[in-house]
């Protein structure tokens, strides 16, 4: 069984992935899984952003599909969904409030339409959440989109820097290197 540690996982113990993203199946109405269930097998059943971000929705509802969920506009410009959580478990959060990876914004439950609990997360480009706007939310964490993975969570984890880049080298520009001998021809 493959193992991965991060710093950004929904849960703050061991987890693991339960049904995988991607997975055609006639019944979703997409024709396939929109997002990652993982359960928690650690010691609480806590939930927290994958990365910092804004509060953009939130409900109680428990007779959706989705049951109670939390929607987060992260920094990276994507969406998340957290859903089937515990009725009143994200009481704790407010829409508009700014949340980082280590605000508890509910609890893994059983809410909607589920055969037991855990999370099912989703990311999205948009709020809309449609079939074209989707997007692998196993990619956005890092990690690999394989059913059983066990996700270790390290909070104490820095991520690999940015490879660095130089965006404007002088010779990519021509006028600024026309700019530079007419300024030369000027001084002389």
């Amino acid at each position: 069984m493959a193992e991965v540690t991060i710093n950004n996982s929904p849960f703050h113990v061991k987890s693991q992935i339960t049904y995988p993203y991607g997975v055609e199946d006639s019944s979703y109405s997409c024709g396939y899984h929109t997002g990652v269930d993982i359960v928690s097998r650690g010691e609480n059943n806590n939930l927290y952003p994958v990365e910092n971000g804004i509060v953009v929705y939130k409900n109680n509802t428990t007779d959706v599909s989705l049951g109670v969920q939390v929607q987060i506009l992260g920094e990276s410009g994507k969406y998340w969904r957290y859903c089937h959580m515990v009725l009143n478990s994200n009481n704790n959060i407010e829409v508009g409030q700014e949340v980082t990876k280590n605000t508890k914004i509910g609890e893994m439950g059983a809410t909607g339409n589920v055969r037991g609990a855990h999370l099912h997360l989703e990311c999205s480009t948009t709020q809309n959440w449609n079939c074209e706007t989707f997007v692998n939310p196993c990619i956005e964490i890092g990690i690999p989109n394989e059913d059983n993975l066990i996700i270790n969570y390290d909070g104490d984890i820095t991520p690999e820097p940015p490879t660095p880049t130089t965006l404007f080298k002088k010779k990519n520009f021509p006028w600024v290197l026309y700019s530079e001998k007419l300024r030369k021809r000027r001084s002389i």
